[in-house]
Protein backbone atom coordinates (compact mmCIF):
# COMPACT_ATOMS: atom_id res chain seq x y z
CA UNK A 1 0.00 0.00 0.00
CA UNK A 2 3.13 2.27 0.68
CA UNK A 3 4.54 1.26 -2.46
CA UNK A 4 1.54 2.04 -4.42
CA UNK A 5 0.96 5.18 -2.73
CA UNK A 6 4.27 6.67 -3.38
CA UNK A 7 3.76 5.31 -6.94
CA UNK A 8 0.52 8.28 -7.19
CA UNK A 9 2.56 10.75 -5.53
CA UNK A 10 5.40 10.40 -8.23
CA UNK A 11 2.47 10.36 -11.23
CA UNK A 12 0.68 13.66 -10.08
CA UNK A 13 4.35 15.21 -9.49
CA UNK A 14 5.18 14.81 -13.07
CA UNK A 15 1.99 15.98 -14.24
CA UNK A 16 1.24 19.47 -15.43
CA UNK A 17 -1.45 22.06 -14.70
CA UNK A 18 -2.85 21.41 -18.08
CA UNK A 19 -2.73 17.65 -17.57
CA UNK A 20 -4.75 18.11 -13.84
CA UNK A 21 -7.21 20.63 -15.63
CA UNK A 22 -8.10 17.35 -17.58
CA UNK A 23 -8.78 14.86 -15.58
CA UNK A 24 -11.22 18.00 -14.02
CA UNK A 25 -12.76 18.47 -17.21
CA UNK A 26 -13.58 14.71 -17.58
CA UNK A 27 -15.41 14.69 -13.88
CA UNK A 28 -17.30 17.41 -15.34
CA UNK A 29 -17.91 15.70 -18.45
CA UNK A 30 -19.08 12.58 -16.15
CA UNK A 31 -21.36 15.14 -14.12
CA UNK A 32 -23.31 16.80 -16.64
CA UNK A 33 -23.61 13.86 -19.37
CA UNK A 34 -26.65 14.11 -20.77
CA UNK A 35 -27.96 13.16 -24.34
CA UNK A 36 -27.51 15.96 -27.36
CA UNK A 37 -30.17 18.22 -28.40
CA UNK A 38 -32.11 17.03 -31.21
CA UNK A 39 -34.46 18.68 -33.46
CA UNK A 40 -38.42 17.85 -33.15
CA UNK A 41 -39.93 21.06 -34.58
CA UNK A 42 -43.64 21.04 -35.38
CA UNK A 43 -44.79 22.70 -38.74
CA UNK A 44 -45.61 25.92 -37.11
CA UNK A 45 -44.18 27.36 -34.35
CA UNK A 46 -45.82 30.16 -32.13
CA UNK A 47 -44.79 34.28 -32.76
CA UNK A 48 -42.16 34.85 -30.10
CA UNK A 49 -41.10 38.42 -29.96
CA UNK A 50 -37.56 37.57 -28.14
CA UNK A 51 -34.69 37.74 -31.13
CA UNK A 52 -33.19 34.30 -29.97
CA UNK A 53 -35.21 31.22 -28.48
CA UNK A 54 -34.74 27.61 -27.69
CA UNK A 55 -37.95 25.44 -26.18
CA UNK A 56 -36.78 21.42 -25.33
CA UNK A 57 -37.16 19.14 -22.59
CA UNK A 58 -34.18 18.68 -20.25
CA UNK A 59 -34.08 15.01 -19.69
CA UNK A 60 -34.46 14.24 -23.64
CA UNK A 61 -33.05 17.17 -25.56
CA UNK A 62 -35.76 17.18 -27.43
CA UNK A 63 -36.47 20.58 -29.20
CA UNK A 64 -39.83 21.65 -29.72
CA UNK A 65 -39.50 25.53 -30.70
CA UNK A 66 -36.39 26.96 -31.80
CA UNK A 67 -35.69 30.59 -33.19
CA UNK A 68 -31.85 32.01 -33.93
CA UNK A 69 -31.04 29.92 -31.60
CA UNK A 70 -26.85 29.95 -33.19
CA UNK A 71 -26.85 33.68 -33.08
CA UNK A 72 -24.70 35.07 -30.74
CA UNK A 73 -25.78 37.69 -28.03
CA UNK A 74 -24.90 39.07 -25.22
CA UNK A 75 -26.86 37.48 -22.22
CA UNK A 76 -26.78 39.79 -19.62
CA UNK A 77 -27.14 38.30 -15.61
CA UNK A 78 -27.91 35.13 -17.04
CA UNK A 79 -24.26 34.53 -16.60
CA UNK A 80 -25.13 34.39 -13.34
CA UNK A 81 -25.77 30.42 -13.96
CA UNK A 82 -22.66 29.55 -15.14
CA UNK A 83 -21.19 31.84 -12.14
CA UNK A 84 -22.85 29.46 -9.37
CA UNK A 85 -22.03 26.60 -11.07
CA UNK A 86 -18.60 27.35 -11.13
CA UNK A 87 -18.62 28.22 -7.28
CA UNK A 88 -20.01 24.86 -6.35
CA UNK A 89 -17.70 22.90 -8.27
CA UNK A 90 -14.69 24.89 -6.92
CA UNK A 91 -16.15 23.20 -3.64
CA UNK A 92 -15.45 25.94 -1.47
CA UNK A 93 -16.96 26.35 1.89
CA UNK A 94 -20.57 27.46 1.52
CA UNK A 95 -20.58 28.53 5.23
CA UNK A 96 -17.48 30.65 5.24
CA UNK A 97 -18.69 34.76 5.90
CA UNK A 98 -17.37 36.82 2.81
CA UNK A 99 -17.35 40.54 3.56
CA UNK A 100 -18.36 42.96 0.75
CA UNK A 101 -15.70 45.94 -0.07
CA UNK A 102 -15.62 48.35 -2.36
CA UNK A 103 -13.68 45.69 -4.89
CA UNK A 104 -17.21 44.76 -5.56
CA UNK A 105 -18.50 48.01 -7.24
CA UNK A 106 -19.76 47.96 -10.86
CA UNK A 107 -16.93 49.93 -12.94
CA UNK A 108 -18.56 48.98 -15.97
CA UNK A 109 -22.47 49.78 -15.59
CA UNK A 110 -22.30 51.76 -12.66
CA UNK A 111 -25.21 50.08 -11.32
CA UNK A 112 -26.23 50.40 -7.86
CA UNK A 113 -26.60 47.82 -5.10
CA UNK A 114 -28.72 46.95 -2.28
CA UNK A 115 -25.70 45.69 -0.19
CA UNK A 116 -23.94 48.33 1.18
CA UNK A 117 -20.44 48.15 1.22
CA UNK A 118 -19.07 46.05 5.06
CA UNK A 119 -21.79 44.05 4.43
CA UNK A 120 -21.13 40.02 5.76
CA UNK A 121 -22.74 36.76 4.40
CA UNK A 122 -22.08 33.62 3.76
CA UNK A 123 -20.79 32.14 0.66
CA UNK A 124 -24.19 30.29 0.24
CA UNK A 125 -26.13 33.37 1.13
CA UNK A 126 -24.06 35.50 -1.34
CA UNK A 127 -24.48 32.70 -3.70
CA UNK A 128 -28.37 32.64 -3.02
CA UNK A 129 -29.13 36.64 -3.55
CA UNK A 130 -27.20 36.14 -6.81
CA UNK A 131 -29.56 33.83 -8.37
CA UNK A 132 -32.38 34.88 -6.89
CA UNK A 133 -32.27 38.83 -6.77
CA UNK A 134 -29.61 39.19 -9.26
CA UNK A 135 -27.10 40.99 -6.84
CA UNK A 136 -24.23 42.07 -9.16
CA UNK A 137 -22.31 42.61 -5.80
CA UNK A 138 -22.94 39.08 -4.67
CA UNK A 139 -21.43 37.80 -7.99
CA UNK A 140 -18.30 40.53 -7.61
CA UNK A 141 -17.71 38.95 -4.53
CA UNK A 142 -17.85 35.48 -5.00
CA UNK A 143 -15.38 35.92 -7.92
CA UNK A 144 -13.26 37.69 -6.03
CA UNK A 145 -12.79 35.40 -3.01
CA UNK A 146 -12.37 32.34 -5.38
CA UNK A 147 -9.40 30.22 -4.94
CA UNK A 148 -7.00 32.30 -7.28
CA UNK A 149 -9.34 35.27 -7.27
CA UNK A 150 -11.71 37.08 -9.98
CA UNK A 151 -9.30 36.28 -13.17
CA UNK A 152 -8.93 32.15 -12.56
CA UNK A 153 -13.20 32.26 -11.40
CA UNK A 154 -13.05 33.76 -14.92
CA UNK A 155 -10.93 31.39 -16.68
CA UNK A 156 -12.62 28.10 -15.05
CA UNK A 157 -16.16 29.80 -15.93
CA UNK A 158 -15.17 29.34 -19.61
CA UNK A 159 -13.35 26.20 -19.09
CA UNK A 160 -16.42 24.44 -17.64
CA UNK A 161 -18.54 25.91 -20.23
CA UNK A 162 -16.24 24.40 -23.08
CA UNK A 163 -16.56 21.12 -21.35
CA UNK A 164 -19.89 21.42 -21.74
CA UNK A 165 -20.21 21.56 -25.18
CA UNK A 166 -20.99 25.29 -24.88
CA UNK A 167 -18.09 26.32 -27.15
CA UNK A 168 -19.34 29.76 -28.57
CA UNK A 169 -20.08 30.77 -24.71
CA UNK A 170 -17.81 34.04 -23.52
CA UNK A 171 -17.16 35.45 -20.49
CA UNK A 172 -14.78 38.27 -18.86
CA UNK A 173 -16.76 39.32 -15.88
CA UNK A 174 -18.78 36.91 -13.08
CA UNK A 175 -21.96 38.85 -13.12
CA UNK A 176 -23.05 39.36 -16.72
CA UNK A 177 -22.45 43.49 -16.48
CA UNK A 178 -20.22 43.38 -19.34
CA UNK A 179 -21.94 42.91 -23.50
CA UNK A 180 -18.46 40.96 -23.84
CA UNK A 181 -20.28 38.06 -21.95
CA UNK A 182 -22.07 35.83 -24.72
CA UNK A 183 -23.85 32.93 -25.75
CA UNK A 184 -26.51 31.29 -27.86
CA UNK A 185 -29.82 29.78 -27.37
CA UNK A 186 -28.21 26.63 -28.41
CA UNK A 187 -25.42 26.61 -25.79
CA UNK A 188 -27.77 28.09 -22.80
CA UNK A 189 -29.79 25.46 -23.56
CA UNK A 190 -26.73 23.19 -22.09
CA UNK A 191 -25.80 25.68 -19.38
CA UNK A 192 -29.39 25.55 -17.91
CA UNK A 193 -29.32 22.09 -18.08
CA UNK A 194 -26.00 21.65 -16.48
CA UNK A 195 -27.02 24.01 -13.52
CA UNK A 196 -30.36 21.88 -13.14
CA UNK A 197 -27.88 19.28 -12.12
CA UNK A 198 -27.39 21.05 -9.11
CA UNK A 199 -29.99 21.71 -6.10
CA UNK A 200 -28.94 24.84 -4.75
CA UNK A 201 -29.14 26.49 -7.98
CA UNK A 202 -33.12 25.39 -8.52
CA UNK A 203 -33.63 25.93 -4.98
CA UNK A 204 -31.60 29.44 -4.65
CA UNK A 205 -33.22 30.69 -8.05
CA UNK A 206 -36.53 30.14 -7.58
CA UNK A 207 -37.21 31.38 -3.85
CA UNK A 208 -39.65 34.08 -3.62
CA UNK A 209 -38.27 36.56 -1.24
CA UNK A 210 -35.65 36.03 1.91
CA UNK A 211 -34.67 38.39 5.04
CA UNK A 212 -31.13 38.26 4.77
CA UNK A 213 -29.36 40.09 7.61
CA UNK A 214 -25.46 40.77 7.52
CA UNK A 215 -23.26 38.75 10.59
CA UNK A 216 -22.03 42.34 11.69
CA UNK A 217 -26.04 43.21 12.67
CA UNK A 218 -25.97 46.28 10.83
CA UNK A 219 -27.97 45.65 7.49
CA UNK A 220 -31.24 43.64 7.41
CA UNK A 221 -32.90 43.78 4.58
CA UNK A 222 -35.69 41.47 2.09
CA UNK A 223 -34.62 40.80 -1.30
CA UNK A 224 -37.39 39.36 -3.95
CA UNK A 225 -36.95 37.44 -7.12
CA UNK A 226 -36.56 39.22 -10.56
CA UNK A 227 -38.76 37.22 -11.85
CA UNK A 228 -43.02 37.52 -11.40
CA UNK A 229 -43.28 34.44 -13.32
CA UNK A 230 -41.93 32.14 -9.91
CA UNK A 231 -44.88 32.91 -7.77
CA UNK A 232 -47.66 32.83 -10.52
CA UNK A 233 -49.90 30.10 -9.52
CA UNK A 234 -50.36 29.19 -13.18
CA UNK A 235 -46.76 27.94 -13.36
CA UNK A 236 -44.78 25.31 -11.81
CA UNK A 237 -41.01 26.50 -12.06
CA UNK A 238 -38.08 24.30 -11.38
CA UNK A 239 -35.44 26.55 -12.00
CA UNK A 240 -35.29 30.51 -13.62
CA UNK A 241 -32.86 33.68 -14.22
CA UNK A 242 -33.46 36.83 -15.40
CA UNK A 243 -30.84 39.21 -17.60
CA UNK A 244 -30.31 42.45 -18.68
CA UNK A 245 -28.70 44.90 -19.76
CA UNK A 246 -29.44 47.45 -22.57
CA UNK A 247 -27.18 45.50 -25.07
CA UNK A 248 -28.68 42.36 -24.08
CA UNK A 249 -32.18 43.45 -23.35
CA UNK A 250 -34.46 41.54 -21.17
CA UNK A 251 -33.32 38.04 -21.04
CA UNK A 252 -34.66 34.55 -19.78
CA UNK A 253 -33.41 31.53 -18.95
CA UNK A 254 -36.61 29.11 -17.07
CA UNK A 255 -37.11 25.53 -16.36
CA UNK A 256 -40.94 24.67 -15.60
CA UNK A 257 -43.01 21.45 -15.72
CA UNK A 258 -46.27 20.74 -17.54
CA UNK A 259 -47.71 17.37 -16.87
CA UNK A 260 -44.55 15.72 -15.28
CA UNK A 261 -42.57 16.71 -17.69
CA UNK A 262 -39.94 19.05 -17.53
CA UNK A 263 -38.79 21.96 -20.20
CA UNK A 264 -35.90 24.50 -20.51
CA UNK A 265 -36.79 27.64 -22.25
CA UNK A 266 -34.21 30.54 -23.27
CA UNK A 267 -35.66 33.55 -24.39
CA UNK A 268 -32.82 36.53 -25.13
CA UNK A 269 -33.25 39.86 -26.72
CA UNK A 270 -36.70 40.76 -25.59
CA UNK A 271 -37.25 44.51 -26.18
CA UNK A 272 -39.90 44.83 -22.68
CA UNK A 273 -40.87 42.45 -19.62
CA UNK A 274 -44.31 42.60 -20.71
CA UNK A 275 -42.98 41.00 -23.88
CA UNK A 276 -40.44 38.37 -22.97
CA UNK A 277 -43.37 37.16 -19.96
CA UNK A 278 -46.09 37.08 -22.81
CA UNK A 279 -43.84 34.89 -24.72
CA UNK A 280 -43.04 32.57 -21.85
CA UNK A 281 -46.84 32.24 -20.95
CA UNK A 282 -47.40 31.64 -25.12
CA UNK A 283 -45.14 28.76 -25.05
CA UNK A 284 -46.50 27.39 -21.96
CA UNK A 285 -49.82 27.46 -23.48
CA UNK A 286 -48.31 25.67 -26.98
CA UNK A 287 -46.33 23.24 -24.48
CA UNK A 288 -50.26 22.56 -22.84
CA UNK A 289 -52.22 22.53 -26.22
CA UNK A 290 -50.02 21.51 -29.21
CA UNK A 291 -47.09 19.89 -27.64
CA UNK A 292 -48.47 17.37 -25.33
CA UNK A 293 -52.20 17.21 -26.50
CA UNK A 294 -50.26 15.31 -29.98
Amino acid sequence: MKTLFSAILIVLSFLSVRDLNFLEDYRYRLEYSFPDARMSLSPINPYLSAASVIVGETASGKIIIAKNENETRSIASVTKLVTALTVLNGGQDLDEELEITEADWDTIKGSSSHIPHGAVFTRGELLNLALMSSENRAALCLARNYKGGTHIFVRDMNRLCRTIGADTSYFVDPAGLSPVNVSTASDLFRIVRAAYCKDLIRDFSTRDDLLFASRTGKFRRYFGNTNNIVVNDKWLVKMSKTGYILEAGRCLALVFEVKGKDYAMILLGEPSVYQRDNDAETIRKWIEDVIEKS
